[in-house]
């Protein structure tokens, strides 16, 4: 598919296949193997995990399905797109559809808690109104609707985790990436942002969460793409227990 079109694909009522990855490999300089032959296939509202001691490839992995960087082998494909070969307009016409919440949280430390949040709205022209309401609700649900005003430079790593959650949330995006979402959280603030997630995922967006935090895992029977040192070693049933992932541990 041409991404000439892709400003008209409506990914809410996409129906084939999210993120497609075939045999994907990524090779550092100067000879660091982060991926090795990958394959995997994450459908339209699905929420997986993609679990992993630190160092498995997780990060690596998301970073090309959002196009930071380019596989060294291989094809991705988000929403039929080749990522390898999309155009630059094209892959920014994209990435407004993809919410990310980064591992480091790329948040802007002289900007306010409302203004990081209110950026991605404010990207694609929403009005006033709408960015207010949205980032009042987030912060509501992730349980730090004092902060908003708050310069992020000023937060706890906690608080500045789940403000990160919270950008990547605030279009609604059909597809969200979140690495390690709850590494610097306490139980109750895991327990708001998988709750956040799960309104997201039940509203229709596709999750991809990279994790080893097995007590989010545990919560619901999603399934878990598991890396080893880069390579794919488990892509279980949701129907299946933790047993195979706790093998891999």
């Amino acid at each position: 598919m041409s991404d000439a079109n892709l400003d008209n694909i409506d990914l809410n009522n996409f129906t084939r296949p999210m993120v497609v990855a075939v045999r994907v490999s990524k090779v550092y300089i100067p000879d660091i193997v982060a991926l090795k032959d990958v394959s995997l296939t994450v459908n339209k509202g699905e929420m997986v995990f993609l679990t992993g001691m630190s160092g498995a490839g997780k990060t690596t992995m998301l970073k090309l399905i959002c196009a930071i960087e380019k596989p060294t082998k291989g094809l991705i494909e988000v929403a039929e797109q080749d990522l390898t070969k999309i155009s630059q307009t094209g892959l920014q016409q994209l990435r407004q559809k993809i919410g990310v919440a980064y591992q480091d949280f790329k948040l802007l430390p002289k900007l306010t808690v409302f203004e990081n949040i209110a950026m991605p709205m404010e990207i694609i022209y929403q009005n006033s109104v709408t960015i207010h309401n949205r980032v009042d609700e987030l912060l509501e649900i992730l349980g730090i609707p004092d902060k908003k005003n708050i310069p992020i430079g000023k937060l706890s790593r906690g608080e500045q985790q789940r403000v990160a959650i919270a950008r990547a949330a605030a279009n609604a995006p059909p597809l969200l990436l979140a690495d390690e979402p709850t590494g610097n959280l306490d139980a109750d603030s895991t327990e708001r942002v998988m709750d956040l997630f799960h309104h997201l995922h039940g509203a229709g967006t596709t999750l991809i969460i990279a994790t080893h935090d097995e007590s989010i895992i545990q919560r619901d029977l999603h399934r878990i793409l598991d890396l080893k040192q880069g390579e794919l070693i488990l892509n279980s049933d949701p129907r299946d227990n933790l047993a195979n992932y706790r093998q891999g541990i």
